[in-house]
């Protein structure tokens, strides 16, 4: 898989739950953009980890500021296993 269908799916998660109205971009930030508080943050990781099956620790989580960031996680998580 590669970044931008990782992006990809992660925009229409986002949408899903914001609405289609919602642009997304990779420099969204986690909290200003995606998430209005930590319990929004947990259940788009949660979200995150049943989608693409990886597991994110929390010292990932806690270094998750752009969207950019959550999605190279993510291709760096799927690259071990190939």
């Amino acid at each position: 898989m590669t970044k931008e269908q990782i992006f990809q799916k992660i925009v229409e998660m986002t949408q899903e739950e914001k609405g289609n109205h919602l642009v997304v971009a990779p420099e969204f930030t986690l909290a200003d953009n995606i998430a209005a508080d930590s319990v929004e943050v947990m259940e788009f990781v949660l979200d995150l980890e049943d989608e693409f099956g990886v597991d994110i620790p929390d010292s990932a989580i806690e270094k998750f500021i752009y969207l950019s960031d959550v999605v190279d996680f993510i291709y760096l998580e799927l690259e071990k296993r190939s």
